[in-house]
């Protein structure tokens, strides 16, 4: 069996959606599936996003339908919410749904309509749709997406994190690891007004891992309220500092309003962290012994104390969504 997968902003971005669709190649590869991989080269990594967006639409849209059809495969996968037209009304198509954030009403940029006319044509025409949280096939059904086409849950995937974390020592460096982002849904600037709203005599030192090039942006947002120099805003590191990271921290911290999947929460159980977390769908799936939530700054203050007072020690466990996601990938290939 043949695919092609459109995985454009590998090496571009560094977590999320490209990590998702990494791993699912190695699998797909390790059961003799065929894939014929594409990614943005790496000389046009450093132009601007507007760019960038237009050059995958066209990719997307046109290169990967024609060298389906040249390299004879039989499904086409893409994993950005969105898919070729062409495809979907040839039957190649497999999209793989994160989110359905773009469908929000204030969403007006060219990537987020993009998205959004993909993921109404996908609905109808698509031949497979994978669902990477049961939060997510939960939010298709109840605003009556893909109501008709075969679903997969293929949760995300932690294979290359787990196996680095096993043989990583796990420490306390009495630092707070702020898991975020720049989208609107991390609201990172409210993130940063509850960490300044602990006294500074309770304040453990805060890293933030997530935002890429994007430091002179949290830096704006600290707006010269870190006095006291406690925060480190982490750029582009590779996967193995990621789980130092992790490994190294106090307690894990994963402030959002939406997601799709709560891949901070699952990252952490792998590296024996607590986490304090926003109490939204998605995190709530993945509850357990080592998940304290929030939705007000009073409980965010009263979790983070006790943490920090009261570590409790969490057990390496393995993950419920590498046994579901075995099973399922079996959905695409027999």
């Amino acid at each position: 069996m043949k695919v092609i997968v459109n995985n454009f902003f590998d090496g571009i971005l560094k977590r999320g959606i490209p990590i998702y669709t990494s791993e699912l190649v190695q699998k797909l590869r390790d059961n003799n599936v065929q894939v014929i991989y594409v990614a943005c080269p790496k000389a046009f990594h450093k132009l601007p996003s507007w760019f960038l967006n237009v050059l995958f639409i066209i990719v997307e849209q046109l290169l990967i339908p024609i060298m389906g059809i040249f390299y004879r495969t039989k499904y086409n996968i893409y994993p950005y919410n969105s898919s070729s037209i062409i495809d979907l009304l040839l039957g190649k198509a497999i999209v793989i749904i994160h989110d359905f954030i773009s469908l929000k009403k204030n969403k007006r940029n060219l990537a987020a309509i993009y998205v959004k006319v993909c993921i109404y044509f996908s609905s109808f025409l698509a031949k497979k749709v994978i669902f990477i949280s049961q939060s997510t096939q939960r939010v298709s059904k109840r605003i009556s997406l893909f109501k008709c086409i075969e679903s997969i849950l293929l949760p995300n995937p932690f294979f290359s994190f787990e196996k680095i974390a096993n043989v990583t020592e796990i420490k306390d460096l009495g630092y707070l690891l702020l898991v975020s982002g720049l989208g609107d849904n991390k609201d990172l600037g409210t993130a940063l007004d509850y960490y300044f709203s602990i006294p500074r005599e309770e304040r453990i030192p805060l890293k933030i891992l997530g935002c890429g090039n994007g430091i002179s942006k949290v830096n704006d947002l600290i707006d010269g309220r870190d006095t006291d120099k406690e925060i480190e805003i982490i750029g582009f590191v590779s996967l193995e500092e990621v789980v130092k990271l992790y490994c190294n921290s106090k307690i894990v911290w994963a402030h959002s309003l939406a997601e799709g999947y709560g891949r901070t929460l699952a990252e952490a159980k792998l590296t024996c962290k607590n986490v304090i977390c926003t109490r939204i769908s998605a995190f709530r799936e993945q509850m357990d012994s080592n998940i304290f939530f929030y939705t007000y700054y009073s409980e965010y203050y009263e979790v983070y104390s006790y943490l920090v007072d009261n570590s409790p020690s969490v057990e390496r466990k393995a993950l419920h969504e590498h046994i579901l996601f075995e099973n399922e990938l079996r959905k695409i290939y027999e």
